[in-house]
């Protein structure tokens, strides 16, 4: 059951909000922290902030795939735009997801367009 909130919580863009937390997810999924943590754990492969910084690295890649507007935004924009506090943690998330910086995924998207 909580397997299927959770899927249900990824379809949503809630965890670009910069205040997500462990805490705050397992509240709304109706769940304590330990019990989430290590369903994420065992299903997901990985740790809770691994978990949410791929959401929202997929959730901007996403943007930057479909709307070339995005293309053009500062990274500071781009890591405020999807939940990350700091331009080094989303450039770090950003990397270990997509194994290229925003700025080179950015400019590799618009070459084959070209």
């Amino acid at each position: 059951m909580l397997l299927q909130r959770l899927q249900d919580f990824e379809k949503t863009t809630d965890y670009i909000r910069p205040d997500i937390s462990l805490q705050n997810l397992a509240k709304k999924l109706d769940t304590n922290t330990k019990y989430l943590s290590e369903i994420i754990n065992k299903h997901k492969q990985k740790n809770f902030n691994t978990y949410i910084n791929e959401l929202r690295i997929n959730y901007i890649t996403d943007k930057l795939k479909e709307n070339t507007v995005y293309r053009n935004y500062q990274i500071k924009y781009l890591a405020e735009e999807s939940g990350f506090s700091t331009h080094s943690a989303f450039a770090a998330a950003f990397k270990a997801v997509n194994g290229l910086s925003p700025a080179h995924y950015i400019q590799l998207l618009n070459h084959k367009e070209e």
